[in-house]
């Protein structure tokens, strides 16, 4: 996996190659094994490159006019270790030069298409066929990869920078764009390096980020900046740089095909083929275990296709939260893997500032923290790892979609004008002490849409401070990304909230955590489950395979079942998270109570003070659902101190 930085200016702006490589080299843990810098001149055609950024600057000052256009990148080498191997690369007539991160999972079968119609490699590595691809066929290309990517390619001749980001989402890439220059990068952090980029909080995407934990694309936490969806490419006139025209190249399907075939065979078949494309490796490679039904899924068919035990690791945790390690060790004996395991006493105090610093902009997920302790200790063997995430979204795992289902069948036996009213009336009798209470106040706001309730956290608006609210000019757009999701037609409740999670909480929410948690311990994930063909056949199948009278997962525990025991697979779903509510109620709770009771808070100006301190006190006083509220609170505070106020260094 790698970090990409791209910078383009327009004629009379002053090019500093330093602060371009320097920019780059803020995502050093992206690519510790390698460096490259390219700058090019459109006038004369001219480009010089090096590995080191003083031998850019070097270069930089033999060419009188400078560069109009930089690319920047950081390796971490997987496919062809050579340095020929490294990156920005180009074509032989130096017409095209591409940074890219990520892996083309079939470029072995796209090399042997383009060798056919003459097109000559000079390394192994899936990056140049990237780049011959999308000389030979342009952004035309995209429909025939299988893979996970964000990646910039500039065609000098035509004057033009292609952006494109993997139809799921699992690599970010973030963009600024003014008349006079255009900046892309695979983190927010290089972006905001630049002394000269404004840093104003969008109160848009601070509201969701209060209200779902996290800050969908197009919008990051700043105004100006912004995010490429997922399944999308763009295109920018260099002689333009402010004109961004923006389209989609791939979509979920959403209606699912029940004519008769053997699904079974048909999923096993062409999961396995995921697999196998993710075990292409120059380097040692592994898998997540934590023992859940998806992971498991994964590392059966790793040892199904590896000639030597995988290697395998998990985490549990030395106080608090549910311990999965026996399931765990259960699937390492099934399968013979070679398992590590480690039980983790995290420093949470230490570890928030260095999350807070790898995420750039608040993120609320507290799964992040074993994502990360996982990443690290995996790391310490191999250099690759690949995981189950997807599964819940593809199959119906998550059991809130059981639950909403049901209380949505309870709602829709009354007259929807009453909804509102009664779920506001169980609220306001609800006991403290029991979950749910804050569940039923959402519910009640949001108009009995029951979905958005859980998966929202509507009420948090009322803790922002009240400038922040009055810049809410349309309230409606905080929930624009979720809303035209949900509006989908499906004629199953379940296939709507799948639909909407794959598209809202998968990618902006798991993918990202996923992302940045294990790139900040130089580890790349693979995930078979979100191959988009893997997707689209998951899309297309029979709601009955996932959600099965009341049983979800129903396809997985099938092919699980005789190997794994029922035990196993119809135990209860424990997601992977963590501790908080011990931690909090424990030796975190002198810590909260200082943070988020101060006076003056940490939050003046973001945040109702009075808000914030009546939350806390609720929480320590019983109402435990409040529990990942009171996370985001200590989230935003932190990144407030360590990255905004401190310019995102």
């Amino acid at each position: 996996m790698c970090g990409i930085f791209g910078r383009v200016q327009a004629k009379g702006v002053l090019r500093d190659g330093g602060l371009a490589c320097r920019q780059t080299d803020t995502m050093r843990h992206r690519g510790p094994d390698g460096s490259g810098y390219l700058g090019i001149n459109l006038s004369t055609g001219a480009h010089f490159s090096a590995t080191r950024p003083h031998e850019f600057k070097s270069a930089q000052g033999c060419l009188s006019h400078g560069w109009d256009v930089f690319l920047g990148h950081r390796r971490l080498a997987i496919l062809d270790l050579s340095p020929q191997a490294g990156q920005p690369m180009g074509d032989a007539q130096r017409r095209f030069w591409l940074t890219f991160n990520g892996e083309i999972y079939n470029f072995l079968e796209l090399k042997r298409e383009l060798a056919s119609l003459g097109v000559k490699f000079h390394t192994r590595s899936d990056s140049e066929v990237l780049l011959m691809a999308f000389a030979k066929w342009g952004p035309e290309c995209l429909a025939r990869l299988r893979g996970m990517f964000a990646f910039g390619v500039v065609d000098v001749q035509e004057r033009t920078l292609y952006l494109a980001r993997d139809p799921i989402g699992k690599k970010p890439l973030y963009y600024r764009a003014t008349d006079t220059e255009f900046q892309f990068a695979s983190e927010l952090k290089a972006i905001i390096a630049d002394p000269a980029t404004p840093r104003e909080i969008d109160p848009v995407a601070l509201s969701q980020y209060m209200i779902y934990g996290y800050i969908p694309s197009p919008r990051t936490i700043y105004r100006g900046i912004g995010k490429l969806p997922p399944g999308h490419f763009a295109s920018i006139d260099l002689n333009r740089p402010g004109e961004v025209r923006m389209q989609r190249y791939w979509q979920m399907p959403t209606a699912s095909d029940s004519c008769g075939k053997d699904w079974f065979e048909e999923f096993e078949a062409e999961f396995a083929e995921a697999v196998r494309l993710r075990l292409i490796s120059d380097v040692p490679l592994g898998a997540f275990a934590s023992g859940g039904l998806d992971s498991t899924l994964v590392v059966r068919h790793m040892q199904r296709v590896s000639g030597k035990p995988v290697k395998t690791f998990a985490i549990g945790f030395a106080q608090g939260g549910v311990n999965e390690l026996p399931y765990a060790r259960q699937v390492s004996r099934q399968f013979h893997t070679e398992h590590t395991e480690e039980i983790v006493r995290p420093d949470t105090l230490t570890l928030l500032p260095r999350l807070v610093s790898h995420f750039d902009e608040p993120f609320g997920d507290s799964s992040a923290i074993p994502t990360w302790l996982v990443s690290e200790a995996a790391r310490r063997h191999v250099t690759v790892a690949l995981t189950g995430d997807g599964g819940d979204e593809l199959f119906a795992g998550y059991p809130r979609y059981h639950n909403a289902y049901r209380v949505q069948r309870l709602l829709n036996a009354m007259p929807h004008s009453l909804q509102p009213r009664l779920l506001a009336a169980l609220a306001k009798i609800w006991p403290h002490s029991l979950r749910g209470k804050a569940f039923l106040k959402r519910a009640a706001l949001q108009n009995g849409n029951v979905y958005r309730a859980i998966v929202s956290r509507e009420t948090n608006l009322a803790l922002l401070h009240q400038d922040i609210r009055r810049a809410l000019v349309d309230s409606q757009e905080v929930h624009a990304f979720f809303d035209d999701c949900w509006r989908q037609d499906f004629q199953h409740p379940i296939s709507r909230m799948q639909f909407t999670d794959l598209n809202t909480y998968l990618s902006e929410d798991i993918l990202v955590k996923a992302d940045r948690a294990s790139m900040a311990a130089s580890l790349e994930l693979r995930c078979p489950f979100l191959d988009h063909r893997v997707v689209e056949l998951a899309a297309r199948m029979p709601l009955n395979l996932k959600y099965h009278g009341g049983d979800q997962k129903y396809l997985i525990k099938r092919i699980l079942r005789p190997e794994l025991g029922p035990a196993f697979v119809y135990r209860k779903k424990n997601g992977f998270q963590s501790p908080l509510r011990s931690w909090f109620q424990g030796y975190l709770s002198h810590f909260v109570r200082k943070c988020l009771s101060a006076a003056p808070s940490p939050l003046a100006g973001l945040c109702d003070e009075t808000g914030v301190r009546s939350l806390v006190q609720r929480f320590y006083a019983g109402q435990s659902d409040l529990c990942e509220d009171v996370w985001r609170l200590l989230v935003l505070a932190e990144w407030r101190r360590k990255v905004h106020d401190r310019g995102g260094t």
